[in-house]
């Protein structure tokens, strides 16, 4: 009688566990970092456009001059050899001498305020190359077709991807810079190059998964 009273106790008390749903690893969410508030060291750069290594590549950031009290609203692109921040030099009448102490007010988040990833994506991939070759990519990059690089509708730009060709196991690494693809069906254009390395040419379309590295820059 004990031993079945003790059977009845620990299966009572035993722990469950049951395995996730198949698909469940979609629902998961990562954020890309992006601190609404950062102080850093600034100066100037030649050309038209701005350039940190602290903010999501096309983010709207307003740009405080603790040297004058002035400040200035700025898309800012994304470069890692950028330590502070680099602004066109036509602002310098408003903030002072280079290097000026900065703080960055970030009032959107990257090129369209997209900030969530999924930590697995499953679906259609496709891939590009001849004519975008050569142009300006939405994250700031020229285009290279033999460059491993990628374009999604949502994720935010700079997303790196781990991409799995399923049907024949074969995988590259690609970066986010462009939109797309606008096909209905599809959740992935891929560049020319990292095709290639999926041995996806010929098919054109293959079922992919593509695993989150990093989301956002």
């Amino acid at each position: 009688m004990w031993g079945v009273l003790l059977v009845f106790l620990l299966s009572g008390c035993a722990v469950v566990i049951k395995e996730k749903p198949e698909g469940i690893l979609e629902r998961e969410e990562l954020r890309a970092y992006c601190p609404p508030m950062v102080d850093t060291r600034g100066f100037y750069c030649s050309g038209t456009r701005a350039y940190s290594n602290l903010v999501q590549a096309g983010s709207r950031v307003k740009v405080y001059s603790y040297n004058t009290g002035k400040s200035i609203i700025i898309t800012v692109y994304r470069r890692e050899n950028i330590d502070g921040i680099c602004v066109p030099e036509r602002f310098r009448n408003l903030l002072g001498n280079e290097p000026f102490r900065a703080r960055l007010e970030v009032e959107r988040c990257g090129f369209d305020g997209k900030v969530i990833c999924p930590r697995v994506i499953r679906g259609i991939a496709s891939w590009y190359g001849e004519p975008y070759h050569g142009r300006e990519s939405s994250y700031g990059l020229i285009f290279d077709k033999e460059g491993m690089y990628a374009a999604h509708r949502e994720l935010p730009l700079g997303t790196l991807l781990k991409v799995k060709n399923l049907r024949n196991g074969k995988e590259v690494e690609v970066k986010v810079i462009d939109r797309g693809p606008f096909k209905e069906g599809r959740v992935l254009d891929l560049s020319e190059g990292a095709a290639r390395k999926l041995d996806m040419i010929r098919d054109g379309e293959v079922m992919v998964e593509a695993i989150v590295l990093r989301c956002g820059d």
